[in-house]
């Protein structure tokens, strides 16, 4: 994890080190989570432009490919989580008033970002067992009005569908599944200085912090949640909003030039 003390830190040293200006933690903490956001979604295009570069041949492969590391990055955020089905009413003029075609519906995990996978689990009580089928993921109503109407593809318990809307996901046919496993990419948060995981966003508290002195912990922090060694991106990051924050060109451009660099 990225400390939230060192990127304090080594930006309040960087924008007072010809007294332009000063970070407070309020502003600080306003824009720590908008820098983590950016990295994260930067994250997703390298490891695009890393594809990329393996298809020209100039990724060096092996234990130094950059796809495999940004693999790696990327494991910071990905989660496993099982939900129960929840109860939703529908438009009595749309499809699935059908009572034929209704879905299981389950709510989305609070964290979700980006979905990787999704399956049906079902158990079966007479022999003990629990068969898990994966579904055929969706996000288009006219994608799911196409299969639901189809007599080849309609969904059945063996090969259900989910259908992916903005709070909710429903998995046809109904029945098909008492709970979904979902495999997917969760919002960055942080991590308490005790390690624990926090939905929370990163935040830095005076109050438990001695000047100067980066080891000094207390509950009131939360790190970033990135692998540690994009402490340097992070404090780049800020450093070029809290340049525009105080219109201070020079910052801006030292933080776009070291960024650039990378």
């Amino acid at each position: 994890m990225v400390s939230v003390i060192q990127v304090y830190n080594a930006l309040r040293d960087l924008m007072n080190k010809e007294q332009k200006g000063f970070i407070s933690p309020a502003v600080f903490n306003s824009l720590a989570s908008i820098a983590q956001m950016n990295i994260y979604n930067e994250i997703f295009s390298e490891l695009v432009n890393s594809k990329r570069l393996s298809r020209q041949n100039f990724d060096p492969g092996g234990d130094v490919s950059q796809r495999k590391q940004k693999r790696e990055d990327l494991s910071y955020f990905m989660r496993r989580s099982v939900v129960t089905d929840a109860t939703t009413q529908f438009d009595e003029n749309s499809i699935l008033s059908n009572s034929a075609l209704e879905p299981d519906t389950f709510d989305k995990p609070a964290d979700l970002s980006k979905i990787i996978s999704i399956s049906a689990v079902t158990s079966v009580a007479e022999v003990g067992l629990t068969d898990v089928h994966p579904c055929e993921i969706v996000y288009r109503p006219s994608d799911l009005d196409r299969l639901l109407l189809s007599n080849i593809s309609a969904p059945t318990d063996m090969f259900p569908v989910a259908y992916v809307s903005d709070t909710t996901i429903e998995v046809f046919p109904e029945d098909a599944t008492g709970q979904l496993e979902i495999t997917y990419y969760a919002k960055p948060g942080s991590y308490f200085l005790s390690g624990e995981r926090s939905d929370a966003q990163p935040f830095y508290d005076v109050r438990y912090v001695q000047e100067f002195d980066i080891n000094v912990t207390g509950d009131g922090c939360r790190n970033f949640m990135l692998p540690p060694h994009y402490v340097s991106e992070v404090v780049m990051e800020m450093a070029k909003m809290l340049g525009v924050r105080l219109r201070d060109p020079s910052v801006v451009q030292f933080a776009s030039k070291e960024e650039a660099s990378e």
